[in-house]
């Protein structure tokens, strides 16, 4: 997971887990995915709570369901029972509106008088057919799309986060679905705030503001978790400590590159500790190369295929 594969170097695709960040670091610690028995599932102190999240979700849901699915609504009767659109005479005569002139609606001069209404139910109209094949189908679709919609408006915004009595576990209530809110559990050494994009300039985030979205990622369970940043919306005695328990990846990562969360480089301030700690790990590693000799990477498949595009040039350059 913390590695960045080659599909996404060629389209630059970046993710949080593959920061070069984590890929420097020879052993990293992931969490486990059982969860102790020993876990007390009484709940604690409150950590965050925003009800207007949802609140706020379900008037844009009711919103959105009154003016984008007013079509599915209306339609489906008149498509599935009625077998056809509502005519312009019909039209004029319950809503209302203008009537548009007989001449205009059956095609003036263009002679399609003739022409049978397309829902008398007859399979050789081709109107009626084509109706069939892709007016209905695609009205299936419009619809399954409306309701897809609705399901994903939540937006993995959090409304109230309250610890366990160990505080080891976090119950976290999030809108979910089309309607209702729903209660997850989270151990909180799966939590983490993942290490920003490496072209994204930290200080600006979002995430550093004091009012902006703090978004938390479940390593587990691979849930996002999205927390407004204001100070009115967490319990000020525990946010601290949330804080530092989901920053345990990066933070202090870009305050001093020669400083790690597992190997310090050799600098000027290190004590006399850490240089014997040094020279004996420099020994020990001499040591094994002359036991064992060079490692030897294998080959990688960025670079055969940088190999590959040098030897094209050199072909080309020759050919001409």
């Amino acid at each position: 997971m913390l590695r960045e594969d080659p599909i996404e170097r060629i389209f630059g695709i970046e993710r949080s887990q593959a920061h070069p960040g984590y890929q420097f670091q020879p052993f990293v610690q992931t969490p486990s995915m059982d969860p102790d028995p020993t876990l007390n599932f009484k709940e604690g102190d409150v950590i965050y709570e925003n009800r207007n999240v949802t609140e706020w979700a379900r008037f844009w849901k009711t919103l959105t369901l009154t003016t984008v699915g007013f079509a599915p609504g209306f339609y489906v009767f008149e498509i599935y029972a009625a077998d056809g659109i509502p005519s312009l005479s019909w039209a004029a005569d319950n809503w209302m509106t203008w009537q548009i002139p007989q001449q205009f609606q059956d095609g003036g001069g263009d002679d399609l008088k003739g022409y049978r209404y397309c829902d008398d139910h007859d399979y050789m109209n081709w109107q009626y057919s084509g109706k069939r094949m892709f007016a209905r189908p695609a009205h299936t679709a419009y619809c399954c799309t409306v309701f897809f919609m609705l399901q994903i408006m939540n937006l993995d915004y959090v409304s109230k986060m309250v610890y366990n009595k160990d505080k080891d576990v976090v119950f976290v209530y999030k809108p979910e679905g089309m309607w209702f809110e729903h209660q997850t559990v989270y151990e909180m050494h799966h939590l983490e705030q993942m290490v920003p994009l490496a072209v994204t300039s930290i200080k600006n985030m979002s995430m550093q503001k004091d009012d902006g979205i703090i978004n938390v990622y479940d390593m587990n369970t691979k849930n996002h978790l999205k927390f407004y940043g204001e100070d009115k919306y967490w319990n000020m005695e525990l946010k601290d400590e949330f804080m530092a328990q989901t920053r345990n990846l990066w933070v202090g990562n870009f305050s001093d590159k020669r400083s790690g969360h597992i190997f310090n480089l050799y600098n000027s301030t290190a004590n006399e500790e850490d240089q014997i700690m040094m020279m004996k790990v420099d020994r020990e590693l001499e040591e094994a190369i002359a036991k064992h000799g060079e490692a030897v990477r294998p080959s990688q498949f960025e670079d055969e295929f940088d190999a590959k595009i040098q030897e094209r040039k050199r072909d080309l350059v020759a050919a001409i």
